[in-house]
């Protein structure tokens, strides 16, 4: 199996790369007293029985914790302010909400962080490791949640707690009003928005979220005139290196990946994978996993907001200082400061690949996106 293909979705029964992640954590008392980012966290395994919880922050300023928008630094820099945020989890049926589930709720859907207080009954310790969701550390296991004070929330997230509300409406609804896809993420996740409440796994929210606000753009800007103009974005973020062109043609996006040999998820050799679409929904779910609609989601901003169509190449190189999986805000934010950078102006695409060649340490990439019979046809034209 490969690796960067897998991503930790365990298809080899095990993940030897994050089993052999090993990180220092700060100790857990008996008793939680400390603040929350506001954020929670909902496992996966086991479903629809699964572990759920506030995070909590052991050290540093919880406003922090949980807006990737405003992480800087190294990798290492996001991974050790992470390792001090502790899940605090316990056994629920994701369709049953009674009193503890409430509290993570109003915990989800908070405007900032306040304190809680738990007993803790075990400590497990074993990090948060993952392609999609956010990095965290130690799990423990807690009873007694309380709240050390009523949390205010949002006017329109109570309206939408309280009326039936189909869940992709109200997710780009609250995208409209300006709300950043991390809190859009939560509340999902926290069963909070949609007709039929349930909590959904912190992994499955994120894609989703990524993956409706993505889709409902595509039909706004589908009669949308073409761009005119080839233009080259280009970012570095966390080890990641994105280059982004956007060039004359109905909506076609394409994402190429390509983890370096050294990089987290390709320790051995260098992999590429490729996924693309058009206008119409994607049916399949994307073989580059998360990374692919976290990519899509900013370049479609930016066409919505110039209203114009394009067609749209992502190129994410990952070097080998991309040592640990941080989750997938690190695309979804490494491509949207690509697309408010100044770009490069070229005068025909077959220059502008020549030119992200130079940008790139791997250049087989080039090769790959020639598969896509739509891209060779403005190539031969171009």
């Amino acid at each position: 199996m490969i690796c960067a293909k897998c991503k930790g979705n365990l298809i080899c029964g095990r993940c030897k790369l994050l089993e052999s992640i090993s990180v220092a954590y700060l100790p857990v008392k008996n008793k939680i007293e400390d603040p929350t980012p506001p954020s929670i966290f909902i496992g996966r395994i086991g479903y629809p029985k699964v572990f759920a919880g506030p995070l909590v922050v052991f050290s540093g300023n919880p406003e922090l914790y949980d807006n990737p928008s405003s992480w800087s630094g190294k990798v290492e820099d996001v991974l050790r302010m992470r390792m001090n945020v502790a899940r605090g989890v316990r056994r629920i049926n994701v369709r049953n909400f009674d009193e503890y589930v409430l509290k993570i709720q109003e915990i989800a859907a908070a405007k900032k962080y306040f304190d809680v207080e738990a007993d803790v009954k075990k400590v497990v310790r074993k990090p948060l490791f993952d392609e999609i969701v956010n990095p965290a550390g130690v799990s423990a296991r807690i009873e007694n949640l309380k709240l050390a004070e009523n949390p205010k929330l949002p006017k329109i997230v109570e309206k939408f707690w309280y009326d039936e509300v189909k869940a992709n409406e109200a997710v780009y609804r609250l995208f409209e009003k300006g709300f950043p896809t991390h809190y859009i993420q939560r509340v999902f996740s926290a069963g909070i928005l949609g007709v039929e409440k349930k909590l959904v796994p912190t992994r499955w929210s994120v894609t989703a979220v990524h993956d409706i606000l993505g889709e409902r753009i595509k039909e706004e800007i589908r009669d949308f005139d073409t761009i005119n103009e080839v233009n080259l974005f280009f970012y570095e973020h966390f080890g990641n290196r994105f280059v982004v062109i956007v060039y004359p043609s109905k909506y076609f996006f394409q994402l190429v990946e390509i983890w370096i040999e050294e990089s987290f998820w390709s320790p051995e050799r260098t992999w590429i994978g490729v996924d693309s679409e058009s206008i119409g929904k994607k049916k399949k779910y994307s073989e580059l996993s998360g990374g692919y609609y976290a990519a899509r989601l900013p370049v479609l901003e930016y066409l919505k907001e110039v209203r114009r169509q394009a067609g749209i190449l992502v190129v994410r190189e990952i070097t080998p200082e991309y040592r640990y999986p941080l989750g997938v805000w690190v695309v979804e934010e490494g491509v949207r400061k690509a697309m408010k950078s100044k770009p490069l102006k070229f005068e025909s695409l077959s220059q502008a690949l020549s030119y992200a060649e130079k940008l790139t340490w791997n250049k087989d990439w080039r090769k790959m996106i020639f598969r896509q019979t739509s891209l060779d046809r403005f190539l031969r034209n171009s």
